[in-house]
């Protein structure tokens, strides 16, 4: 019989649900947020050493305040699946 090798899953997501975005994250990872010229929040994205959560859909006051609360507002955020990394720039 061969060896076991110990396989490493990563969570890559795209949601568009605001629930899912909020029970993908724990409180080992970070949110990070942009927002325009209104100061409207316009991206989000949870990163943790194991999961990249980018959110796709509409942005309600709810969940405004919610990422407000929670995350960091930066100027630039980039996702590089290939390389596998977060650039983000405050």
């Amino acid at each position: 019989m061969g060896e076991r090798v110990a396989l490493k899953f990563q969570l890559i997501a795209n949601v568009s649900d605001p629930d899912l975005l909020r029970k993908s994250m724990h409180e080992l990872g970070t949110v990070f947020y942009q927002t325009d010229e209104k100061d409207n929040v316009t991206s989000i994205v949870y990163f943790s050493g194991s999961r990249i959560v980018r959110y796709t859909g509409k942005v309600e006051e709810e969940l405004s305040k919610f990422v407000r609360a929670m995350g960091y507002r930066v100027s630039f955020i980039e996702i590089d699946e290939v390389q596998g990394y977060v650039k983000i720039v405050q």
